[in-house]
């Protein structure tokens, strides 16, 4: 006979089979027969053996690991919380300054460490009764007035913010908009000066307009973003039960102050910081505030000098939320003082972050503000030569004025915002929330992720992973962390420990599902029968020959696909109960009907965990087997800490029955909670015994009337919350895209670093110089140096972290020029979400933590932050796409005008036709650019360089040289088309504007003798402004295709790849015609219905760009093809792949770097 294959830790990958077969047991006479269990195939994971300082499992809390004696290290201490570091009284406030790394939120804490006698002799005033602090007297009224004038109320204050009003008048400071302010004042002061011709006025009223509604964007997202504080104010209570004058007494909370006598009662919330005096099974909820995951149970007992105030214990913080038991305090700290309060400091006195998009766009604002004044200083002295100086001040108004209108892209605002809009919705549907529309811009340029582990990483689910009884290690088939996992098809029997087993984790445990009544699996092929351990589906299979029953499981459905299925039913479960507790009793429905199983037991005296005992016990009676009237059967169960709980054994449960628990059998559960804790498990011991007492015996712990010792050990189980399914691909794309992923965590180190080997952050082999792992103690003591070396590593884990040290982190990342995305749940968070460069917060987080964050990740799901940084990349091309598409006609459009204020010929275009092409043909092609496709793999690039900028040298080269003179020339010849229609010669046109081709003007003659009326001129202007503006629109047309790439042809990426613009191309043709031979529409702009010849010049100019643009690529691409060659670029960059990314950039080099040359200079 086979048996369950001993499950022995490897130092390298390989194949565990892990086979069940039946056998022989012999068994109490009340737990008969055999269990069956389901085959699995494992592959196992490469994992440092070191002796671990993991957490192990006690019932409902996390608590350090004692370590089996044998075969390891003594293991060391990971509390990485602060130590007091203050003698200081407590009235004294914390300063919590940002960016000091001095900065420790425990430092001022010092009552924690204290008896309590010395609490009572530092707060005389209250009155504190020894025996009995819930008989305490509390602060005399008067008291309490005075120190709440003193201190002030126990309130968070409200950040310092601007109005309204003020917020919105800030918003008309942007350069841009003063910018377009200017221009529409000026446009103003030429209309005044001909009241006659209302285009000034129509361009003012346009301009200012549009400033007024972008502002009000503007207005709208900032005062959306400051929202910081109000989340805090959610986490504190309305009021509180205090004592003063000997009575009980309900008061509003911020009337509390220090030294206030406080009851603690479950269903409330800590109204300040309270040092705890008295309290019976107290259980708070912190995981907001101190990162704990589960909830903690809290003492009255002081502690020593070295431990910090997050481990004590015995200090319930502000905010936090009582679920269990009662408890009495004295107030040690109020208002700001407390933790949340400093948090809260933390967070909302940093500066308003500027997103890095924002800074991009205030420099090319400046390039913008420079080029149009050089241009209308130009025009304008040019002008003045060729008018002779004649009405100098409109002169002079109406060169800045066309100069500002014709070279600042009015459409572009709008275009970005819509742009940013579609993406956020985009993402959206990825469960990507954007506080901040241009923040995806930033998200695309990180090149760290500091990442939060429970719930982001993981699942956020704990779940059992491993069970060991009778020295025998079986894999949970059903969550193991191991994704190559495969239950097998076959059912088979198993001795009678597992069964014992399930009853301690059913019966000794107070989770519940929420369906009470009936499993969700009682008819399940796999489910036990506890009658004669055998299941219907296996005592159907075992029936006829052998070949009946090959034939038979051949017809029948597929197992896999019905355990699958039974898997994601019980797994949807919703359960009640801490999350340890809620994964036995998953594991074990997986077998059993826990509603079902649970009827047999009548559960008459319970003890719950503490971490004083470390352990669960109830005590059952077995009515089936109480045949004697005065004597009854009674099972008692004890489940909690390992170590703990064989202590009180002297037997085990084997597959034979209970044997002698001797040393060989004690070094056999050692090596197993050893394997466990080394890898990051949280474990769980299990024992029993059954007695006789009399029917009517009262148990209570005092009498010790019930035993204790002589138990038999059943066995362990290991819990962990694993990682989610996908995380692993998620961290191997960061990798490959340059992003380092740093784990930031308030987990302990082992659990932190089994988790980060499991989904690859991390290497194999521990002193790699690749990653490190960090307990947050050691933080403040590392150097600038080692900072240094820390940073450029691949891979760091940082454990057991404070609030201050997060922001520490963060800090330094950003000292070293990283552009570093921070995630996060809880207030603890708040501060580093908000001094990031990008805060992610979780959709199941605190308020706090998402108000302070610009991004919100609405699954918790690691991997949508990685489609976040690939939209962000995305993004930031198609930006740049925008820009050289939007750039180019600005040109044309100048051109326009300065024919007539430079050399004297009739006006090209108009302000109004400049304004319908900015804020009508160039809107659609403009946002359907956001909707441009991948070119090749973005995430196979390295991130940006903090110093490369949007639109550089080489963009505005290839926008205002080549593109923008070859559309002008377009729009020319379309231009000179309508005057050719007519027999006039330009010869002829040149300076006539001077006295002809205005409403004052006189008859126009030509060279040949032909004569215009001014009514004839003018419309002939209007034709040939019209023809102007089909050479704008139709330059951009054909220009759009060469915009939609940066690095690969057109004709590679898909001529019409990109629907939204095919369709954007046609609105934009359609919208040419309405301006042209629309009735109204046309006079309004100052056009007229153009000659068919205008559309067919400006039609054939336009290909030359396409050539142009074809020579130039094939240029910069052989140039970067010869630097790679050479193994180094033009700006001295080496190419020598040691990093992990390094492979991917040097093979995409040619398509990342190259087709972006554009002849001047890489994009």
């Amino acid at each position: 006979m086979s048996f369950i294959s001993s499950f022995k830790p490897s130092n390298s990958a390989s194949t565990t089979v892990i086979k069940v077969t039946e056998r022989t047991n012999k068994v109490h006479p009340n737990q008969n027969g055999h269990v069956p269990v389901i085959t699995l195939t494992n592959k196992e994971n490469d994992i440092e053996r070191q002796p671990p300082n993991g957490t192990i499992e006690n019932g409902h809390r996390d608590s350090l690991a004692q370590l089996p004696p044998s075969n390891m290290k003594k293991a060391s201490s990971v509390l990485s919380f602060p130590k007091l570091l203050s003698k200081n009284g407590t009235s004294t406030p914390s300063q919590v300054s940002v960016g000091k790394q001095s900065s420790d939120l425990g430092a001022r804490y010092q009552e924690h460490t204290w008896t309590i006698p010395q609490i009572i002799s530092n707060y005389r005033d209250s009155n504190i009764d020894e025996d009995k602090p819930e008989k305490s007297k509390g602060l005399d009224n008067g008291r309490a007035r005075e120190l709440l004038q003193i201190n002030g109320p126990n309130k968070l204050p409200a950040p310092k913010e601007i109005s309204d009003i003020k917020l919105f008048l800030k918003q008309f400071l942007n350069l841009l908009w003063i910018l377009l302010a200017v221009a529409a004042a000026l446009t103003l002061v030429s209309y005044f000066s001909d009241t006659s011709d209302m285009t000034g006025l129509w361009v003012a009223a346009i301009l200012y307009a549009m400033i007024v509604v972008m502002c009000f964007i503007s207005f709208y997202q900032e005062r959306e973003a400051r929202k910081v504080v109000r989340g805090f104010q959610n986490l504190l209570p309305l009021s509180c039960t205090v004592v003063r004058n000997g009575n009980e007494t309900n008061i509003s909370a911020e009337n509390l102050v220090v030294g206030d006598i406080v009851k603690i009662k479950s269903g409330t919330r800590v109204p300040a910081d309270i040092r705890v005096l008295q309290c019976t099974q107290l259980k708070l909820e912190t995981s907001s505030i101190t990162g704990e995951s589960e909830p903690v149970e809290y003492q009255y007992e002081h502690v020593s000098q070295d431990v910090g105030i997050f481990e004590a214990r015995n200090v319930a913080f502000n905010g936090s939320y009582c679920i269990n038991g009662d408890g009495v305090g004295v107030v040690i700290k109020t208002a700001t003082q407390t933790i949340i309060g400093q948090i809260a400091n933390m967070t909302t006195n940093q500066k308003e972050k500027k997103s890095r998009l924002e800074h991009q766009i205030k420099i090319f604002v400046k390039f913008l503000t420079v080029l149009a004044i050089t241009v209308g200083s130009c025009v304008f002295l040019i002008g003045g030569f060729v008018h002779k100086w004649d009405d100098v001040i409109i002169l002079l108004a109406t060169s800045f004025a066309v100069c500002s209108v014709g070279m600042i892209p009015e459409g572009m605002p709008a275009t970005l915002t819509s742009i940013l809009t579609l993406v956020a919705r985009r993402l959206a549907k990825k469960h990507v929330y954007l506080k901040r529309l241009d923040i995806v811009e930033a998200l695309g340029s990180a090149n760290i992720i500091a990442s939060d582990k429970t719930g982001t990483l993981t699942k956020n689910e704990m779940v059992v992973t491993d069970v060991w009884y009778s020295n025998e290690h079986v894999t949970d088939i059903t969550q193991h962390i191991n994704s190559n996992t495969v239950v097998s098809d076959t059912v088979s029997h198993v001795n009678s420990p597992i069964s014992d087993l399930l009853i301690a984790m059913t019966v000794c445990n107070t989770a519940t599902f929420d369906e009470a009544a009936g499993s969700a699996l009682k008819n399940s092929s796999v489910r036990i029968d506890m009658t004669d351990g055998h299941s219907a589906h296996d005592r159907q299979s075992r029936k006829g020959t052998v070949k009946e029953r090959i034939n038979r499981r051949s017809s029948q459905p597929n197992t896999m696909q019905r355990r699958r299925s039974q898997i994601e039913r019980i797994r949807n479960k919703i359960a009640i109960g801490a999350p340890s507790e809620v994964a036995l009793i998953k594991y074990a429905e997986h077998l059993v009907s826990v509603h079902d199983f649970r009827k047999r037991y009548d559960i008459v005296f319970e003890i719950p965990f503490n971490s004083r005992r470390k352990f669960h016990l109830v005590i059952a009676k077995l009515h089936e087997l109480n045949e004697d009237e005065d004597q009854h059967q009674y099972l008692l169960l004890m489940k909690g800490a390992p170590e703990i709980v064989i202590q009180k054994c002297s037997t085990i449960l084997t597959s034979d029955g209970e044997a002698q628990l001797d040393e060989e059998r004690t070094q056999e559960f050692e090596s197993a909670q050893y394997l466990y804790c080394e890898n990051g498990r949280r474990v769980i011991g299990f024992a029993r015994k059954y007695f006789s007492a009399p029917s009517n015996a009262k148990f209570n712990s005092e009498d010790g009337n019930f035993p204790l010792s002589e138990l038999a050990f059943i066995g362990i189980c290991a819990i962990m919350d694993p990682p989610r399914d996908e995380t692993s691909r998620a961290i191997r794309e960061c990798k490959e895209a340059g992003i380092k992923v740093f784990m930031v965590t308030g987990d302990y180190h082992v659990t932190a670093t089994a988790i980060a080997k499991q989904i690859g952050l991390i290497g194999e082999n521990m002193g790699s110089k690749n990653w490190e792992v960090i307990k947050g103690e050691d933080i403040s003591k590392l150097t600038d140096i080692e900072w240094d070396k820390l940073i450029a590593k691949q891979g760091l884990v940082f454990a057991r972290t404070t609030p201050e040290q997060k922001l520490r982190i963060v800090e330094e990342c950003q000292k070293r020029n990283q552009i570093i995305a921070m995630t996060g749940d809880g207030v603890n968070d708040a501060p580093a979400l908000k001094k990031s460069d990008i805060g992610v917060g979780m959709g199941s987080g605190s308020d706090v933590a998402k108000e302070a964050a610009d991004i919100v990740l609405t699954d918790d799901n690691f991997s949508s932050m990685v489609c976040a940084v690939e939209e962000g990349r995305l993004m930031f091309d198609n930006i740049k796409k925008l820009m050289i598409y939007v750039l180019c006609h600005t040109f044309p459009e100048i051109w326009g005008l300065l024919v007539k204020y430079c050399f004297g010929m009739p006006l090209g275009t108009t302000s109004l036709m400049i304004l319908s092409i900015d804020l009508g043909t160039e809107i659609l092609p403009g946002i359907a650019m956001c909707k441009e496709p991948l070119e090749g793999d973005v995430m196979r690039r390295p991130p940006r360089k903090e110093g490369e900028i949007l639109i550089n040298k080489a963009m505005l080269a290839y926008c205002y040289i080549y593109t923008a003179h070859i559309q002008a020339i377009g729009c020319f010849l379309a231009y000179c088309t309508v005057f050719w229609s007519y027999d006039i010669k330009l010869s002829d046109l040149w300076m006539s504007a001077l006295y002809a081709w205005k409403d004052d003007g006189i008859a126009f003659t030509t060279s040949e003798g032909r004569t215009f009326s001014v009514e004839e001129q003018l419309y002939i202007n209007r034709q040939a402004c019209s023809a102007w503006q089909i050479g704008v629109v139709f330059g951009q047309v054909f220009h759009v295709f060469s915009a939609r790439t940066l690095r690969q042809s057109i004709f590679v990426h898909g001529l019409f790849s990109n629907m939204a613009m095919n369709f954007a191309i046609i609105g934009e043709i359609v919208l040419l015609l309405i301006y042209v031979y629309m009735p109204g529409v046309n006079t309004f702009l100052g056009g007229a219905p153009a000659p068919w010849q205008a559309w067919v010049v400006a039609d054939i100019s336009q290909p030359l760009i396409q050539q142009i643009d074809k020579v130039l690529r094939s240029t910069a691409q052989n140039s970067t093809s010869q630097e790679i060659a050479s193994g180094k670029s033009s700006k001295g960059r080496s190419f020598d792949g040691t990093e992990d990314f390094g492979k991917n950039f040097v093979s995409n080099t040619g398509e990342t770097d190259a087709l972006m040359y554009w002849g001047f200079g890489k994009l």
